[in-house]
């Protein structure tokens, strides 16, 4: 009996403790960037996301990698680029087009994302991650997300 009271008093001290940090500001808070701050890192993720969306599209590892960081390469390897891609381009098929992204910044991170339209499905969601302090401005990390993706 005691066991699961144990469990459940440790879940609420995390919850109590993530309440604190969130409320003391102890972590970082995500803001919109916006301005020239916002120009100048459109101008520079903009070519990058289109690199990787055409090397999606082509099967082509070496392209869609080109920007990433050395820990985004250890951890998307080319033969993980192959399932990856697979399970996405079956869901949602090859990409179309991209609207005018939002850039969001939070800690040391700042994010560009995109709404894609893809063959099978509009409205995909595509960020992608940079350092905020990266001169290179190399691809911290990547996503996808949409309802199909989500099945």
């Amino acid at each position: 009996m005691d066991m699961p009271r144990m469990e459940l008093l440790g879940l609420g001290s995390i919850s109590l403790l993530l309440l604190v940090a969130l409320t003391c500001g102890c972590i970082d808070q995500m803001a919109e960037v916006v301005g020239e701050r916002r120009k100048s890192t459109v101008e520079y993720a903009g070519p990058i996301a289109d690199n990787i969306l055409e090397g999606y599209n082509e099967n082509n590892y070496t392209k869609y990698s080109r920007d990433f960081s050395a820990e985004m390469l250890e951890s998307l390897t080319a033969a993980n680029f192959e399932s990856q891609r697979e399970e996405i381009f079956g869901k949602i098929g090859s990409f179309i087009s991209r609207e005018a992204p939002r850039v969001y910044e939070q800690g040391k991170f700042i994010w560009v994302e995109y709404y894609a339209e893809f063959e099978k499905e509009s409205g995909v969601k595509v960020r992608v991650v940079f350092g905020v302090n990266d001169p290179i401005h190399r691809v911290e990390g990547l996503w996808f997300d949409s309802p199909k993706l989500r099945e």
